[in-house]
């Protein structure tokens, strides 16, 4: 029998948001909890959310008696086989309609491949709702229960009065979801961090030093001029995924893609020094250009050219009044671009300003002054020959 006073504390919890949970699982955990509590005899929940992300399709939340909530993510093939369209979850999703397959009736159909897996799990019935959201979308919800007989009226009828704080709950969640993930797709992680905390105001700036690297492609624009835009568009991706991954596994935050180049920092912390931040970047880069001096022209490794140098720099919201870029200005980074354009006078490769040389233990016998536009005096650039020898370094710096 459903406890009808324990249900409506749950109901209630729910439409208030669940308070004071804040992480999805624990949520998760609190409805399956309140239902056995009032009655309802779980042995299994999933919750299925489709999600805005460029690698992920959707994110899974299961429940397990006993076992408590894990979360899974699926990728964008996950759901293109015959596993997922041999599924309960199309079918609602297409009908919008709730599903129910008691198993434990003899009469039950056998039209899904999971349903024998619940069969051999001893699950007595199983029933997928549609989670409807305010946009008219649709996510899912399944229950599973071990119970002989499966849910009797008052159990299925205690599913379906929470099923819209659920939806309710889970909207909420998604939406929150889905702008985290858009926002360290397009500004970077940190920075996204930073605009869901509120720095939204065009001046919010704060000073931080950092170890700044650009980086572009050597010769792209002939490559571009003369190229089918699929060629164009194949070496630019492949660029960015020789770069992005080293640098954002290092703790790099990328900024800004510019064409065919990027800007990122390595920010300087209570855990990272200056001398560690250097090491990171150029171990980044080191990874980036498969770790043997500098690149060549290959179908896994475009050449690039890079520049690196560390100060203090300018962090946050510039822009119009109704159009920012969270970004990074300051003397540091346009003293970091101007080095980028002497990498072509020293064969295309990657440079380091003589503070970047002096942190990372670089010999300067083969640097070269510069005179630098908008810097007064000559400047000291150093080449990086053997970017094979940063690999590792940075892991036992600082």
């Amino acid at each position: 029998m459903v406890d009808a006073g324990k249900l409506d504390e749950l109901f209630w919890w729910m439409l208030d948001g669940a308070r004071p949970s804040a992480d999805a699982r624990e949520i998760v955990a609190g409805i399956c909890d309140g239902l056995l509590e009032a009655g309802v005899p779980l042995e299994r929940f999933a919750l299925f959310i489709y999600t805005l992300h460029p690698n992920l399709q959707g994110r899974r939340f299961r429940w397990l008696k006993g076992e408590g909530v894990d979360q899974v993510d699926a990728d964008l093939t996950a759901f293109d086989g015959a596993e997922y369209h041999d599924n309960p979850l199309p079918t609602v999703l297409k009908t919008g309609r709730m599903l129910r397959r008691r198993l434990g009736d003899p009469d039950c159909p056998d039209d899904f491949l999971i349903l024998k897996q619940f069969r051999e799990e001893g699950i007595s019935d199983y029933v997928v709702q549609p989670l409807v959201f305010t946009t008219g979308e649709t996510h899912l919800a399944s229950w599973s229960t071990k119970a002989p007989g499966g849910f009797d009226d008052d159990m299925m009828a205690a599913l379906e009065r929470i099923r819209l704080p659920l939806a309710r709950l889970t909207e909420t969640y998604m939406l929150r979801l889905n702008a985290a993930n858009l926002l360290s797709a397009y500004v970077g992680r940190d920075s996204g961090h930073r605009i869901l905390s509120g720095r939204v105001r065009r001046g919010d700036i704060e000073e931080i030093t950092a170890c700044v690297v650009f980086a572009d492609l050597v010769a792209f624009t002939s490559f571009s001029n003369s190229a089918s835009a699929e060629e164009v568009l194949a070496r630019l991706n492949l660029f960015y995924d020789c770069l992005v991954p080293p640098i954002v596994a290092r703790g790099g935050e990328v900024l800004k893609f510019m064409g065919d180049g990027l800007l990122a920092i390595f920010p300087i912390t209570g855990e990272t020094d200056e001398r560690t931040a250097c090491q990171l970047a150029l171990d980044a880069l080191a990874e980036a250009s498969g770790g043997e001096g500098q690149p060549v022209f290959s179908d896994k490794v475009p050449p690039f050219r890079a520049a690196v140098h560390v100060g203090p720099l300018q962090y946050g919201n510039i822009g119009a009044s109704d159009r920012l870029d969270f970004t990074a200005i300051g003397p540091t980074v346009n003293l970091a671009a101007r080095l980028l354009s002497t990498a072509v006078l020293m064969n295309g490769q990657t440079v380091v300003s003589e503070k970047v040389a002096d942190l990372a233990g670089l010999a300067k016998d083969e640097g070269r002054h510069f005179e630098l536009k908008g810097f007064a005096g000559t400047q000291v650039i150093v080449p990086v020959r053997d970017m094979a020898g940063f690999q590792g370094e940075a892991d036992g710096a600082g």
